[in-house]
């Protein structure tokens, strides 16, 4: 399995609704689109909320980000999740 860490500086004020954009809606998108989220965390004083996702990939890591954001689904979602963020940073991380 390929995994990345994804770490987000979220708007002041925006941390309650991202989350729940997070959960209610980029979740099953990206389960749908067979990727496994590892887990996710943030922390509301810093404005910080941090995930780590995992895809088998067989077509490689970018094939599958492009299958998840050409998506029809996750253009439905009722806000754009970069909507609500400052920063994005991602790394590509090997479990141990």
């Amino acid at each position: 399995m390929i995994c990345q860490l994804r770490t987000y500086q979220v708007r002041p004020g925006a941390m309650d609704e991202f989350v729940a954009l997070f959960r209610d809606h980029l979740l099953p998108v990206r389960e749908a689109y067979g990727y496994t989220i590892l887990g996710a965390w943030n922390d509301p004083e810093e404005n910080t909320f941090v995930w780590v996702v995992g895809h088998e990939a067989p077509d490689g890591w970018d094939a599958a980000e492009k299958a998840y954001y050409d998506a029809p689904e996750r253009a439905a979602m009722p806000a754009n999740p970069t909507d609500f963020l400052e920063s994005v940073q991602t790394q590509m991380v090997q479990p141990v």
